[in-house]
């Protein structure tokens, strides 16, 4: 956060409030060339139950997108007068994690709150954050999950896949001080952290292209903080091509080494033993597992289909 972003912001605009309002929430979206999934974030924010305009505000970040976001944008803050809209676009894309330490150092809320361009959540989204912070000051973040809204029409292979995996661990409410027990701030999509710690420990680091949230959660597990997972989640609008897929994975790979290298006592190496450790418990968890329509059949393509995508994963 002590980075100097003032060079890569090309224009901020702010809809609907006082610059000395004092929201309880700040809610921090990036953005990229996706204002037709963007309205449907909006939206959900917008029609949050239990919490008044006045206890949020919301933050977007654009990545220099080349499509209608900032139209978009503008016509949404002026229709909801009254929700606080600060509009900041960059000079180019410079990934999200970037974007959400700039929308951070523009927040005016004691809670931040992070959420995707692709993701709607719950009407109860915010009243149950603001609910577990006030019952339990002991915790610095609250963080859900994400479940793919495709499910209920046609999700992709590489979906399936991933949330197929994902959805194999426990999902309990939890307060382990244990940073791989604990879910809680894995995923930037649904995660409420308090401002003041999240300042402490410095923002995202965002040499990282895709997982900086796991870093950031190992530096506050290292702290000490405690965090709460409930496992409540955001639909998520997912859909990959293979090449996309890919395309994802190379610089997650580089992350992961990063990750290992910056907390080799947390992270372990991914080297290509490591590879074929997980590849292998992967394809076993193929054949061995149980079904989870829609996401996995069990069908013999499924499980072929599934064998290969964890090898290219891996």
């Amino acid at each position: 956060l002590n980075y100097d972003y003032a060079p890569h912001i090309n224009n901020i605009v702010r809809f609907g409030f006082d610059k000395n309002d004092s929201p309880l929430f700040s809610i921090i979206i990036p953005t990229y060339n996706r204002c037709g999934l963007l309205l449907k974030t909006f939206n959900a924010v917008a029609r949050q139950k239990n919490i008044s305009s006045g206890e949020f505000e919301l933050l977007v970040i654009d990545n220099h997108s080349e499509d209608r976001t900032e139209k978009e944008v503008e016509r949404f803050a002026k229709f909801r007068k009254i929700l606080p809209v600060t509009y900041i676009k960059l000079k180019e894309n410079y990934e999200g994690d970037f974007a959400r330490n700039i929308g951070v150092l523009h927040s005016r809320g004691r809670l931040l709150v992070f959420t995707d361009d692709d993701c709607v959540p719950p009407s109860d989204w915010l009243f149950e954050f603001k609910r577990e912070m006030e019952a339990d000051p002991e915790i610095a973040g609250v963080g859900g999950d994400k479940t793919p809204k495709s499910t209920k029409k046609n999700l992709d292979i590489y979906h399936r896949f991933l949330m197929w995996g994902h959805f194999l661990l426990p999902h309990e409410r939890t307060k382990s001080p244990f940073l791989h027990h604990n879910h809680c701030g894995n995923f930037n999509a649904n995660v409420c952290y308090r401002k003041d710690v999240f300042e402490k420990i410095g923002g995202f680091n965002v040499y990282f292209s895709h997982i900086s949230s796991r870093e950031f959660k190992t530096r506050l597990h290292k702290s000490g903080v405690l965090l709460l997972y409930e496992p409540r989640m955001v639909e998520h609008f997912a859909f990959f091509t293979f090449k996309t897929h890919v395309l994802k994975l190379l610089p997650q790979g580089w992350d992961r080494y990063l990750l290992h290298k910056l907390h080799p006592d947390v992270w372990p190496n991914p080297s290509f033993s490591y590879f074929l450790k997980r590849t292998g418990r992967d394809i076993h968890k193929v054949f061995s597992g149980g079904k989870q329509p829609p996401l996995f059949n069990k069908s013999l393509l499924d499980m072929i289909d599934f064998s290969f995508i964890s090898i290219v994963t891996n």
